[in-house]
């Protein structure tokens, strides 16, 4: 998988969010997992933010969710610090430890409130085009607003 790095903060002002990483990809079917989260924001299905993030944190298969799911709960998020959230074929491929699984088609970290990474699979058809539009978002308009929120 190819990475596109991009800063929280770019030069061209405002905060890249969760959401705008997220419209980036096409609507889908894929099996979906937070991983790890620190977020500022309204947690899903009603709990406080910190439970949500223990409960993220201390789960084998991390947060399971549809791409709805996901997208609502990304729009509800006013600032993420760090988190790692991934997509695969299948549910039985989330599960930790993550590294080296195949499957994976999309990971999605930010890392210290500074920078995304996101790595999308080459299986993925329109992969590069993905990552260009990922990579438009540092110099794009529009990069902090919710104006463009996906889902």
């Amino acid at each position: 998988m190819t990475a596109v790095v991009i800063p929280m903060h770019p030069p061209s002002g405002g905060t890249v969010q969760l959401h705008r990483i997220l419209g980036v990809l096409p609507e889908n079917t894929w099996a979906w997992s937070i991983f790890d989260l620190w977020a500022v924001g309204v947690a899903p299905r009603g709990m406080t933010m910190p439970a949500f993030e223990d409960l993220v944190q201390t789960s084998a298969t991390g947060y399971r969710m549809t791409w709805r799911e996901l997208t609502d709960a990304a729009s509800r998020l006013d600032q993420v610090h760090d988190c790692l959230i991934v997509a695969a074929d299948s549910p039985h491929l989330l599960s930790r430890p993550l590294s080296g699984r195949p499957g994976l088609l999309v990971v999605i970290e930010a890392l210290d409130s500074g920078r995304w990474e996101v790595e999308i699979s080459e299986r993925l058809d329109g992969a590069d085009a993905m990552r260009e539009r990922l990579a438009s978002l540092v110099r794009g308009p529009g990069a902090s607003g919710r104006e463009s929120g996906c889902g």
